[in-house]
């Protein structure tokens, strides 16, 4: 144990944005790169767009809150970084618009439905202003140009209408989708606010060095100085300096070479490149200004997919697994874990607006858990009541019948704080055998109990071989387990070798030291003063039922 933990509550908002937002990024991932290829002009924004403020008006019907849009957008744009599209940062970008302008409605209408609707129009109206940013971005004045060209041979007002037609069109749209959305998790009841918190435990993050953020800023630098100053110079000037940069790019980055070889980027930006020239440039420079705007193109598009690489270098994730960033590093890391589950339900969701929409409603319901395996800690001072709250607690799981719980508490004999001895109560046939007797007042621990081996050696034999869909519930992990002994054998094979949710009861002063020994990741720490046991058998329920369905 030569590492030490540290150990961070993501509160109950951040666990349903963590559902929320790997949704959302299942859907961006699955059916973006089917839109994207499609090629056509907006569709794919905008309908990945609209299926975003949907699910997560589902999600939030039934508790609407401040704060938890943002966050859900954000898991679902880092999620992002995993989509096999060729450029993934402008995305990125563009989702967590969408979530900062959802609530920009809830602030000017309130927490409520109005709030939400007005959210969600925005966060489609987003979508033309940033699709007309990226444009800028890609191909500068020439764009302006362009449109002003084509403006001028139709009827100013005419076009002016259109534009206005379009907006209101798009923020109709959001609306929509989100009433759609929220009527959904009304009529469905798609409420997943937990009110218990998972614990994420994690060694001490290093200490941070600038020269990991080295990359990352030459090429932020390299991208604001060339789009800020490529009209000082002359075309020539510029067309051999994006030349340049790509071209070192390409050859230190394996990334961006896949992604220029695909044909349907690539094409479309050349062939746009050298059509604008042809409304915006004097006949003699069409050729030129084609390869500039084709240069710069790619220059932006590189410039993007290799920031994005840099931002998940190592030394950037210790960066933001401290302070500020902690949960959402932590949340992320949880989204990680259930992305895979949502990538699966919705690769056999059909292509028709019902089947997305009851194929969205399936993965929410379906789908309280959020990837990881149940670890559930029950914690509490000596004395306290651990082994009456976990009796109670596996009473009330048990009693439901689609969660069977099997294993053992330790009943004391005599009175605390020297307990003269421990019986073994096996769950749930409740038979009682001596575990081990008192032998000193004081000492090692691992000297003031004789244990009966051979009960050890066949409850543990007996337990490890439950049954998969089975809880396990152990009573309690403690200093002797610390040193490798009693239960210990029993705990490594299940965490190692199973995938059962796993229950034990921890005293408060040993539970960093128990999770440094066992490895954990990240359990939900259940403190026995704070949260009843009849609330917490309702979260556990949950929890254990979505879980096992997948097992």
């Amino acid at each position: 144990m030569d590492k030490k933990s540290n150990s961070y509550s993501l509160s109950p908002i951040w666990q349903r944005a963590v559902v929320a937002g790997s949704i959302w990024g299942a859907l961006e991932i699955t059916f973006g790169s089917v839109l994207h290829n499609l090629m056509l002009p907006m569709a794919a924004g905008t309908l990945l767009a609209l299926l975003g403020v949907l699910t997560v008006s589902a999600i939030a019907a039934n508790n609407i809150k401040r704060g938890f849009f943002l966050r859900a957008a954000l898991i679902c744009a880092l999620l992002k970084s995993v989509s096999p599209s060729a450029v993934i940062l402008s995305p990125m970008f563009g989702i967590l618009l969408e979530g900062i302008l959802i609530e920009v409605g809830l602030f000017l209408l309130g927490a409520n439905i109005f709030g939400l609707a007005l959210g969600g129009g925005l966060a489609l109206l987003s979508v033309l202003l940033f699709k007309a940013v990226r444009l800028y971005m890609v191909y500068g004045q020439s764009i302006i140009d362009f449109f002003k060209e084509i403006f001028s041979r139709f009827d100013i007002s005419s076009s002016v209408i259109a534009i206005y037609f379009l907006l209101f069109a798009y923020l109709v749209l959001g609306v929509v989708g989100a009433l759609i959305g929220y009527y959904t998790g009304k009529r469905r009841n798609t409420d997943l606010l937990n009110s218990l918190e998972y614990t994420m435990f994690d060694s001490e993050v290093k200490h941070f060095n600038v020269t990991d953020i080295f990359a990352l800023a030459i090429h932020l630098f390299a991208l604001i100085s060339f789009l800020s100053l490529a009209s000082k110079f002359s075309l020539w000037v510029d067309i051999f300096i994006a030349t340049s940069y790509v071209a070192t790019v390409l050859y230190l980055y394996e990334r961006p070479r896949k992604m220029l070889k695909k044909l349907t980027l690539i094409v479309p930006i050349l062939i746009f490149s050298f059509i604008l020239p042809v409304f915006t440039a004097q006949h003699a420079e069409i050729f030129l200004q084609g390869v500039y705007i084709f240069t710069r193109a790619v220059f932006v598009v590189v410039a993007l997919a290799v920031i994005g690489i840099e931002l998940s270098r190592p030394g950037l994730k210790n960066l933001f697994n401290r302070g500020f960033f902690k949960p959402v590093y932590n949340a992320t890391a949880m989204a990680f874990n259930a992305l895979p589950i949502y990538l699966n339900l919705f690769s056999d969701v059909g292509k028709t607006p019902k089947s997305v929409i009851n194929g969205i409603h399936g993965a929410i319901r379906k789908n309280v858990w959020n990837g990881i395996r149940p670890i559930i800690i029950l914690t509490g001072g000596l004395g306290e009541g651990k082994t009456s709250y976990l009796k109670n607690l596996v009473e009330l799981l048990n009693a439901n019948k689609s969660v069977r719980v099997e294993g053992f508490i330790a009943k004391g004999i005599g009175e605390p704080p020297l307990r003269n001895g421990y019986l073994l109560q096996t769950i749930p046939e409740k038979e009682e055998m001596l575990l081990c007797k008192r032998i000193a007042a004081c000492g090692l621990p691992n000297k003031s109990f004789e244990f009966d081996t051979a009960l050890v050696e066949q409850m543990t034999v007996k337990y490890k071989n439950i049954k998969v869909d089975t809880v396990l519930a152990i009573d309690e992990v403690g200093r002797l387990e610390l040193w490798g002994d009693v239960w210990a054998k029993l705990i490594e094979h299940h965490l190692k070798n199973t995938q059962n949710p796993l229950i034990f009861t921890v005293r408060r002063e040993n539970l960093m030291l128990v999770v440094e020994r066992l490895g954990l990741k990240n359990a939900i720490v259940v403190d026995i003063e704070k949260t009843p046991a009849e609330e917490c058998s309702k979260e556990l329920l949950r929890v254990f039922t979505s879980y096992l369905e997948h097992l």
